[in-house]
């Protein structure tokens, strides 16, 4: 079972070489869900490296959205979004690790520090 989610940053990093990044992630017993895997694949320059994405996410378990994730994003934007500038994609992401009680991997720690409860952990550089 999952501890930890994978933010898109993250993985950005492993399809672009970086062997430490990549190591480390495998380590852990790590889920993405669904808004992380589309911006992984809209990230992507053509269908080959669209193939060569959807095959490295398909080690990791899916989470997709539900009416609990729904409705916690919702909270989070209503809280977060004019105070600290919470954005949809990262409100999905923050209330899919609350919902789920993972852990986010993540670089970009500003974008997450202020939501209450959330857990992060950045990797190494």
């Amino acid at each position: 079972m999952a501890e930890f989610l994978v933010d898109t940053n993250v993985f950005s990093r492993v399809f672009t070489g970086d062997k430490n990044v990549k190591e480390f992630i495998e380590t852990l017993p790590a889920a993405v869900c669904i808004v992380i895997y589309v911006e992984c694949l809209q990230g992507s320059k053509s269908n080959r490296e669209k193939l060569i994405v959807e095959s490295y996410l398909a080690r990791f378990e899916l989470l997709g959205l539900t009416t609990d994730i729904s409705t916690r994003t919702i909270d989070l934007i209503r809280t977060y979004s004019n105070t600290h500038g919470l954005l949809l994609a990262d409100a999905l992401i923050a209330a899919t690790c609350l919902e789920h009680n993972l852990t986010l991997v993540t670089y970009n720690i500003n974008d997450f520090q202020f939501v209450e409860g959330l857990r992060y952990l950045k990797p190494p550089v």
